[in-house]
């Protein structure tokens, strides 16, 4: 069984949607995809971009309210999710990119236990 923490974004103030995305994927996925001492941990790490907001099939689960994508990190273990928080190399090199695209205090997270239907 895994542990995924899945985490709602709300780009950081200044930024627009496309320069968040950018700075997302060719900025963060990098840093993450490059630090084994963290992605040791994971099994995978997904980033979910915004794509329609106004798609009716958006609008029949309801809306995305004020996100901007959403991260899906998925772990061995709860133990594993911890210690990847933890590693040194996550705090130096990850971590504070973070707040130069996100705005960390309106963000949205689950830690949850996937279940595939098929």
């Amino acid at each position: 069984m895994t542990i995924a923490l899945i985490v709602c974004i709300k780009r950081r103030a200044g930024l627009s949607q496309r320069e968040f995305s950018r700075h997302w994927r060719e900025t963060h996925a990098p840093l993450i995809r490059n630090c084994a001492e963290f992605n040791r941990h994971l099994v995978r790490y997904t980033q979910h971009h915004l794509a329609d907001p106004d798609s009716p099939i958006a609008t029949m689960f309801g809306i995305s309210g004020d996100y901007d994508g959403i991260a899906v990190l998925e772990f061995r273990s709860m133990d594993a999710m911890l210690q990847a928080f933890e590693e040194p190399a996550y705090l130096e090199r990850i971590r504070p990119d973070e707040p130069n695209f996100v705005d960390l205090e309106r963000g949205l997270c689950f830690i949850t236990e996937p279940f595939s239907v098929i």
